[in-house]
């Protein structure tokens, strides 16, 4: 579990620097139309992993997220282990979307199979090919609100 920590951490790290070093703004078409190709991706990266999809939960996964997690055995063994409630969610439901500097962040309730709720936020990248999932980060404070 440490060494899951550990590479969750690093990946936050390299999203950081990432945010830092990218100037280029990837948001240039209409934002609505984003809103919903965001949805669909993270809607897709769910159902992938209710369907125990994982290579198809893996596709959404930006190139930072598989340089920490080298094959989607891995990958998927990490979101079952540490993220029950994306793994398999009771439900879920889109909130709030805002445009940042280098993507999109996405608001996300999710409601676990015990009734608990959690509040994620995933964040995505146009890769310059297609929107990719490049981190998914707990709000604090927000667990079992």
């Amino acid at each position: 579990m440490g060494i899951i920590r550990a590479l969750l951490a690093v990946g936050g790290l390299f999203f950081a620097v990432e945010l830092v070093a990218n100037d280029r703004p990837v948001i240039t078409s209409d934002f609505s139309e984003v809103q919903t190709k965001v949805k669909s991706i993270i809607s897709d990266q769910i159902d992938a992993f209710n369907s125990l999809d994982v290579d198809r939960a893996y596709s959404h996964a930006s190139a930072s997220i598989k340089a920490i997690f080298p094959n989607s055995t891995i990958f998927g063994n990490m979101v079952e282990k540490s993220y029950p409630m994306i793994w398999n969610p009771k439900a879920f439901e889109f909130l709030s979307i805002s445009g940042v500097r280098t993507g999109v962040v996405q608001r996300v309730l999710f409601t676990d199979q015990q009734g608990d709720i959690h509040f994620f936020d995933y964040v995505l990248e146009n890769n310059g090919e297609r929107w990719v999932i490049s981190g998914v980060y707990m709000i604090q404070g927000e667990k079992g609100v």
